[in-house]
């Protein structure tokens, strides 16, 4: 930014507190013809891509929507053109209005146990909570004031387990692991994430969205991707033990029910197991 010369207008900066993070707008003027090197600097250049530049004073809220306008605005036409792909108004000697908005992009994870990426890419996160409703079957209840009730089919449990929903969007990805997503989506975790316990977190879903990282020096975008990912948690504690997707509960033989897995002749359980691990890594093409 040193050495693209610029002035801020008077009413600049403005700055927004709100719940959801921290805004702010600045309106800059710079010499037209240096309008895209501006650009580049403010939304990061080159391929890997870094971080988008700053907000003064601000750690953490970045650039992340530049607008370029004539200043001061032109009344008028500059004269009848004839090919709309490669002319276009000049301003050569005049200024360019650079309107830039900056967020909350928080760069250090909100939570200690969320995953680590590479350099230059962004986790945010929220939760939500929801629930299942679950059929325990009454074949072994019965009623604590007098066991010897009967316990007639109205009467019969369902259990409310309370599903924690993990959202977690990865900023900034050039490559995403497409293979991975494929093998995850579906299962349950092998090992402990999130600070869950194994066959607890389900990941329910993803999605993909493209986004603009910035310019080069040639001015042709960059484009990445913004890859959301949804955990479902399920976790069902009964003492010290912890129960997930993969149980069910188990009403038989009377003497002795409780919580177990329900397989299929090959051994095969409800949801398969995955590492999520590699959710947050760039993929590596052959």
């Amino acid at each position: 930014m040193a050495n693209i010369r610029f002035e801020e207008l008077g009413e600049s900066p403005r700055e927004r507190y709100t719940a959801d993070g921290i805004f702010a707008r600045r309106r800059l003027l710079v010499a037209w013809e240096y309008r895209h090197a501006m650009v580049i600097e403010l939304l990061a250049q080159g391929y890997p891509l870094g971080m988008p530049a700053g907000y003064p004073g601000s750690p953490g809220v970045v650039a992340m929507e530049v607008q370029v306008e004539p200043f001061p605005a032109a009344p008028d036409a500059q004269g009848p053109l004839d090919d709309v792909t490669r002319q276009i108004n000049s301003f050569t000697g005049k200024y360019a209005l650079l309107t830039v908005d900056y967020q909350l992009l928080v760069a250090a994870p909100q939570r200690p146990d969320l995953p680590s990426t590479p350099e230059g890419t962004v986790l945010s996160y929220r939760m939500d909570f929801g629930g299942e409703y679950m059929v325990l079957g009454g074949q072994t209840m019965y009623w604590e004031s007098d066991p010897t009730l009967p316990v007639p089919p109205e009467a019969v449990p369902t259990l409310r387990v309370p599903v924690v929903e993990h959202h977690i969007t990865w900023h900034r990805v050039a490559a995403p692991p497409w293979q991975a997503i494929r093998r995850c989506v579906g299962a349950v975790n092998a090992e402990p994430f999130l600070g869950a316990a194994a066959e607890t977190l389900l990941l329910d879903g993803a999605t993909a969205q493209r986004q603009l990282l910035g310019l080069d020096q040639s001015r042709q975008p960059q484009l990445g991707w913004r890859l959301g990912y949804l955990f479902r948690e399920r976790t069902i504690a009964v003492g010290q033990n912890v129960y997930g997707w993969n149980h069910r509960y188990r009403c038989l033989p009377q003497d002795s029910p409780g919580w177990d897995k329900l397989v299929d002749g090959a051994g095969n359980k409800l949801y398969r197991t995955a590492d999520f691990s590699g959710l947050f890594q760039m993929e590596t093409l052959p």
